[in-house]
């Protein structure tokens, strides 16, 4: 009788789950990527093709988890029956990715289109991220690593294009040319430089390295152009990083309860300085920096946006507990100040279109 009703059981055949994970603004496949299934214990990491596949799955009610450093988590609900194959096409997309409901139609009649130089290389603010180095994790420092680009020292954000000196390349950010906006130590022994804004903040950096526009100016040798990013718009958020010479707070949410605008701020700061102190007791380098940041968006209408983009960065380099084994005329104390405020106004005209966000991912 046991036997008789065991038989419905024996008799199941097993599900098989599989699909594969893409990249949303590439759409390449991305490899080790976690596939849990939640409700059993299942769980896989995509091949180098983004492919996946879970064989001998019991039939039930399942949470596909799909997940990886850099990309927003992505979960899905679904029901698999008896010897059924259920097949899913994941579309990752990177934290700092971005995708707006609205497209330009048209631009005024005295308003030029926008152009680009046909040689351009763009770094999303995800790929600036991993390339930036775990020193410093400097945006900068992932610049260097794009072809035509080199530096002669691995502690300077500062970098030569084609052979042409820093001094000679343009420096926008949000269509602001900027001038050292670095944290830098010069005239020592140790030379070195770091970013003053964050990387955390940068949504693309676009390297123009020959004719480009006639928008950007005084430079004669290439132009980076850095945009930042607007905060998230969909929930509140909060992340901690720390690198080899820094640590930060970044803090990112909607504005207002009907959600017509976002906030976004950071603070870093140096601990360098303090790792010096007691591994080289003997050392003079005693050089610190802090910067904070914030972006505000708003949306007075739906054609008409403001934003709002500030940047203080301080540097400081105090000598005196070392001052007995300074030389004559050696520079003892220093600071510098660097302060940049932004205001934009933006008018769209739009046009009716199929548009979706991809703020957490998608599956098809």
């Amino acid at each position: 009788m046991v036997l008789w009703a065991l038989l419905p059981a024996l008799a199941q055949n097993p599900a098989t789950v599989r699909g594969s994970v893409v990249d949303a603004r590439g759409g390449e496949g991305l490899s080790n990527v976690v596939i849990q299934l939640v409700g059993g214990a299942y769980r896989v990491t995509t091949d180098a093709t983004g492919h996946f596949s879970i064989p001998t799955v019991a039939p039930g009610d399942y949470t596909l988890n799909v997940s990886t450093v850099g990309y927003h988590l992505v979960k899905r609900p679904f029901h698999v029956n008896d010897g059924e194959t259920r097949e899913f096409d994941v579309v990752l997309s990177p934290d700092m990715f971005r995708q707006t409901d609205t497209v330009e139609a048209r631009a005024g009649p005295f308003e030029t289109a926008r152009q680009d130089s046909p040689a351009t290389l763009v770094l999303a603010g995800n790929d600036a991220k991993n390339l930036a180095s775990v020193l410093a994790d400097d945006p900068l420092r992932a610049v260097q690593s794009l072809p035509g680009v080199s530096s002669n020292n691995d502690f300077d954000a500062r970098f030569s294009l084609r052979g042409a000196d820093y001094s000679r390349i343009g420096l926008y950010l949000d269509n602001v040319l900027l001038h050292a906006p670095f944290h830098m130590l010069q005239g020592q022994n140790v030379q070195g430089s770091a970013t003053a804004f964050n990387g955390d903040m940068v949504e693309e950096m676009e390297l123009h390295e020959g004719a480009f526009p006639e928008r950007f100016e005084d430079r004669s040798a290439g132009v980076l152009d850095v945009h930042t990013r607007d905060g998230s718009r969909t929930g509140t958020s909060f992340r901690v990083a720390a690198s080899a010479s820094n640590a930060g707070v970044m803090a990112e949410g909607p504005l207002g309860r009907k959600k017509r605008g976002s906030w976004l701020a950071g603070v870093r700061k140096s601990y360098l300085q303090y790792i010096f102190e007691r591994t080289f007791p003997d050392t003079t380098f005693i050089f610190g920096f802090e910067d904070a940041q914030s972006r505000l968006n708003y949306d007075l209408t739906p054609k008409n946006n403001i934003t709002l983009y500030i940047l203080e960065s301080f540097s400081s380099l105090d000598r005196h507990t070392n001052i007995s084994k300074l030389g004559i005329n050696s520079l003892v104390t220093a600071g510098y100040h660097y302060t940049m405020a932004l205001a934009l106004h933006a008018h769209f005209e739009t046009a009716d279109c199929d548009s979706r966000r991809l703020d957490a991912g998608e599956v098809r």
